[in-house]
């Protein structure tokens, strides 16, 4: 660590530190050193997911097929830098156009398989995609008629693909020599829409280089190497998934095992009877998991690290995951615009560190917590963190990254607030649009949301600020209630107050069987906050 004063809260990565980089290597390039190193080894597994046929691609298959489809793609027509969409939940057809995209040279815009029309015609119109690769079906929906409705307005969109074409049409028509397209790691090789939690997604541009560095310095911090088994929960059109959980697999030589659909009973099916060593997912994961009733009498000896990331983890979630998984928990923080990956507690860390914080800078990493004037606040108080380092993304659109420069790479506000402690681990208080200013005082959401969290009864905790005319905004707390127990706002409100300062308990506590989130686990709490609105008449 180095920094230039040390009650302030910075982390600045000193020059030559010692992270990995993929070098002259693009992201297609690693899968054929992959295969080259480790041929006969499983690479991609689905299997024990009744909604798609099992497949299971050693790395010469995978890189062999990867070859094949990228003939076909320049072959078809497509031209180097040009955009592929894939919309799509997660089938083993998403991991293979992942690698062909980048043998290619071309750039894949990754979709949410839940948008609708509008949402399509949106994103296709803004990514400028040439084509577009779609599921044969996502649950009732034909998205070929979708998009056949979509393109009106997309005009550079020229070819739609099914992804069952790429086995009947593209690969048995692909030339048997594959033309080898050099692409430098720095061009842009992703295009990943904001999650939405919050309003209208934004194109991220994303790297080889920044993909591939982020990628390898957290599977390296976190202990998956050679020969791992790896389950992410994330979709593969989120960052943590074709952006950090399958490219780091590869060039780790793991095995990788994503999951069709995130359904607890399912990923407990392929935890156990694939001997997978390490899950990645978010808390709401690993609490449907635990609380599924086909959890118990279940072999999971082989899972040895959970890694979690987009909240918090709670001391009750640890133990649980201690005591049932028998499994290490490692607490990450990222963002779509750092490739997943910002912070990271590591396996060795003590429990309070792991509850408490969101880890210290992922190797190469800089971090700055600043104030409304830019200047770094000193340790312990409440800023917005800033990123500098290898993995940060190229821009919004075809606006390039408009941070300082000076010293490096640009650093990026992240919109988050956080502290940062004298270790220089990170805690993440909350989002800097969604901070309760009640009466003139801030209130952290998350803060109040973690206490809350502690009781025994509540399963889940949603805080959002609504309007009130005294105080201008209080905090309303949206709770669901662990299956069999039972509890009362009334007693919710008395736990808070033995706790937290007495302006900090939410003046509205509401109920809510289930959470509105997105396809990677986060709560939508913009769509809370509406439906608390209109339920409580403040409107």
């Amino acid at each position: 660590m180095k920094t230039a004063d040390p009650t302030l809260s910075e982390w600045i990565a000193p020059p030559g530190a010692p992270a990995l980089d993929p070098g002259s290597l693009s992201l297609g390039d690693t899968l054929s050193q992959a295969a080259r190193k480790w041929g006969s080894r499983q690479a991609i597994i689905y299997r024990h997911q009744p909604a798609i046929a099992d497949v299971a691609w050693t790395y010469a298959e995978l890189n062999h097929h990867a070859e094949r489809l990228a003939a076909a793609l320049i072959a078809t027509g497509y031209l180097p830098g040009e955009r592929i969409a894939i919309w799509g939940p997660n089938h083993p057809e998403w991991v293979l156009l992942e690698y062909a995209i980048a043998k290619a040279g071309l750039i894949l815009v990754a979709l949410n398989p839940l948008y609708k029309i509008n949402e399509l015609a949106f994103a296709l119109q803004d990514s400028r995609a040439a084509g577009i690769f779609h599921a044969d079906r996502i649950g009732v929906t034909r998205p070929a008629e979708i998009i056949d409705q979509a393109r009106r307005d997309t005009p550079a969109l020229r070819h739609i693909h099914a992804f069952s074409s790429i086995w009947t049409e593209l690969i048995p028509r692909a030339p048997d020599d594959f033309p080898h397209v050099a692409t430098d790691p720095d061009a842009t090789f992703m295009i990943q829409y904001t999650s939405g939690t919050t309003g209208v997604p934004k194109a991220v541009r994303l790297s080889h280089r920044a993909i591939m560095t982020t990628a390898l310095n957290s599977y390296r911090m976190w202990g998956i190497e050679e020969g791992s088994r790896v389950c992410p929960g994330f979709p593969l059109f989120h960052v943590g998934g074709s952006g950090n959980s399958i490219p780091g697999a590869v060039a780790a030589g793991a095995t990788v095992l994503p999951l069709h659909i995130f359904k607890p009973h399912l990923t407990l099916d392929v935890l156990e009877h694939e001997r997978c060593s390490t899950f990645v997912g978010v808390p709401t994961m690993l609490i449907a998991m635990l609380d599924d009733p086909s959890i118990a009498g279940r072999s999971l000896d082989a899972l040895k690290t959970i890694i979690v990331g987009g909240a918090p983890v709670t001391n009750d979630l640890l133990k649980r995951c201690r005591n049932i998984f028998g499994a290490d928990v490692i607490n990450c923080y990222g963002q779509t615009e750092t490739c997943g990956v910002t912070t990271t507690t590591l396996s060795t860390d003590s429990a309070d560190k792991k509850t408490r914080t969101s880890g210290a800078a992922l190797i190469g990493v800089s971090i700055a917590i600043r104030d409304e004037q830019g200047r770094s606040v000193r340790r312990g108080r409440i800023g917005e963190l800033h990123y500098q380092g290898p993995g940060g993304m190229q821009g919004y659109g075809s606006t390039p990254c408009d941070g300082d420069i000076s010293d490096g790479p640009a650093w990026i506000a992240s919109g988050d607030l956080a502290t940062m402690d004298d270790d220089g681990f990170v805690a993440i208080v909350g989002r800097k649009k969604e901070m309760i200013i009640r009466g003139g005082e801030n209130l952290s959401p998350v803060e109040i949301e973690a206490y809350m969290k502690e009781h025994p009864a509540i399963r889940e905790v949603a805080v959002v600020g609504v309007p009130d005319e005294k105080y201008g905004e209080v905090a309303c707390a949206a709770v669901s209630v662990r299956s069999g127990m039972e509890i009362t706002s009334k007693q919710i409100r008395e736990w808070c107050i033995d706790r937290i300062s007495l302006w900090k308990v939410p003046e509205y506590i509401e109920f809510l069987d289930e959470f509105p989130m997105t396809p990677s686990g986060k709560i939508q709490k913009f769509q809370i906050k509406e439906e608390m609105v209109q339920r409580l008449n403040l409107a």
